[in-house]
């Protein structure tokens, strides 16, 4: 024991490498925290932070066992992946775009890991086993942050470039909670509220679960499943639902349930009391953004 700490002490030839499990427990936990929430905000999700944190924790936990002697297999590719899955699933849980949130992850946790190794002096020896040394904890929280920082601004504009459309942070509150997404401004999409003629805010259901109260979420969990007018029967008394009709290619008369959030901003401009849409499913079948909004509103107030 060294300072109540306890250690791994691992020989290499003639040189003895000390290893703390609770560093790297720390070190891969907020690698792994940098990483989700960087791959959220450039797919446009929610930052469920109860999720990201248990994600970061069983990576940090993962990163602890490819330090035990007696588990180097674990530092190999086959439970590097069946990890990484695991984290993106647990942080995001979304089916159909699973892949295309692996992948992203996967790409920004090696550019990350990689120049936050370089930086705070990591070595790696033949297992795949990280191995610390000299930790700087203040190189690798400027690396960490600056590296969160410089991704997700190349990959946000590269984004931007690849769409004629623009994204941008909206904002929900609903009884003092609040939920933020990303949001396609969309010149296309011309919903508006019957009552009061507003554009009306579509969001995919399952990012807003954070507004509903218990019974609520309990309730719209079978939205997809059962439909918005089994809900809203079954939602009576408990909010402010009601069924919106709309038209699309291929739908002559269909409803959507929806609500009126307390407010909505979209970029730098508050909106009011809004019309909210309730999608079951995806709107972006890339996991780009989570809500449409009518682009001829908000985009002179544009913040992404």
């Amino acid at each position: 024991m060294e300072g109540g700490r306890r250690q791994s002490i691992k020989r290499e030839g003639e040189r003895t490498v000390v290893l703390y499990p609770d560093l790297a427990f720390l070190l891969n936990s907020l690698t792994d925290l940098l990483a989700l929430s960087a791959t959220a905000k450039l797919a446009g999700l929610p930052l469920r932070w109860r999720r990201l944190l248990g994600a970061a924790a069983l990576g940090g936990v993962y990163g602890v066992l490819c330090l035990l002697p007696n588990l180097a297999f674990a530092g190999g590719f086959l439970p590097q992946a069946v990890t990484a899955m695991a984290l993106v699933w647990i942080a995001f849980r979304r089916k159909d775009t699973f892949l295309r949130q692996l992948l992203l992850f996967w790409l920004l946790s090696c550019a990350m890991g990689g120049i936050i190794m370089a930086l705070t002096q990591f070595l790696q020896n033949g297992t795949g086993r990280a191995i610390l040394q000299n930790l700087n904890w203040k190189v690798f929280f400027l690396a960490g942050g600056t590296c969160y920082f410089l991704l997700s601004v190349i990959f946000r504009d590269g984004a931007r470039h690849a769409i004629s459309q623009e994204l941008s942070a909206c904002v929900i509150e609903r009884g003092g909670k609040r939920i933020r997404l990303r949001a396609l401004l969309d010149s296309g999409h011309t919903l508006t509220d019957l009552a009061t003629g507003t554009p009306v805010l579509i969001a995919e259901a399952a990012s807003l679960e954070g507004l509903w109260a218990p019974a609520e979420a309990q309730i719209l969990k079978s939205l997809g499943e059962k439909g918005p007018v089994w809900c809203l029967s079954h939602l009576e008394g408990l909010g402010n639902f009601r069924l919106l009709p709309y038209r699309a290619v291929g739908v002559d008369q269909g409803m959507l349930l929806c609500f009126t959030a307390d407010s909505v901003t979209v970029g730098n401009r508050n909106y009011g009391p809004t019309a909210v849409a309730l999608s079951p499913g995806t709107v972006s079948s890339e996991g780009g953004y989570a809500a449409l909004w009518s682009g001829n509103e908000g985009r002179t107030n544009h913040a992404a």
